[in-house]
């Protein structure tokens, strides 16, 4: 069976292929949105609907569709637009604990498999200096809760799978993809 990743994230590409030497991407096209009012039940929605709209013309296919957000204080932080708003998100963060959740759905015609991986993240407390350089490099834009685990200096502990801080929970989209019969690179 072809695996599909419902992704054009050149990160989740990168993780997946720590699993998988082979793997197609369509990346969803759909709006972005649900109804739900909790973050996981959010994230797993969004993973569901990408993961369905792909899968719906490969039907022939196991679909890969995800959604990572970052969580602080029960709300979901998204991409900063301006420089003020990635100045309160790292403010907000800083000295704190957040969550990463990733919202995971195989889809195929036989079975779905859903579930959400959770990683906390510990924040060192940032100066002024730290929060300014680092919006300076721009890389603060693209990236919910405006930052990258793997481009700042920014966290000081994690608990949990460090890859979904990234945007793919590896080990276990590995064990689920095991369960579709799929066979991994680990």
């Amino acid at each position: 069976m072809k695996l599909i990743l419902a992704s054009n994230s050149p990160r989740r590409k990168e993780l997946l292929h720590k699993l998988l030497d082979n793997f197609a991407i369509i990346p969803a096209q759909g709006e972005e949105k649900s109804d739900a009012q909790q973050p996981s039940a959010f994230v797993a929605q969004l993973a569901y609907n990408k993961a369905a709209e792909v899968w719906r013309n490969n039907t022939d296919s196991l679909v890969l569709g995800c959604d990572t957000a970052v969580v602080f204080d029960n709300k979901i932080l998204g991409k900063p637009h301006n420089r003020q708003q990635a100045r309160q998100m790292l403010s907000a963060l800083s000295d704190n604990t957040h969550t990463v959740l990733t919202g995971v759905c195989l889809m195929s015609a036989h079975k779905t498999e859903q579930f959400v991986a959770c990683t906390k993240v510990v924040f060192r407390k940032l100066s002024d200096s730290d929060i300014e350089s680092y919006i300076d490099t721009g890389s603060c834009y693209d990236k919910a809760g405006a930052h990258g685990i793997q481009d700042s200096d920014f966290v000081s502990a994690i608990e949990g799978e460090y890859d979904n801080v990234m945007g793919l929970p590896v080990c276990e989209v590995g064990k689920a993809l095991q369960k579709f019969g799929i066979n991994i690179n680990k």
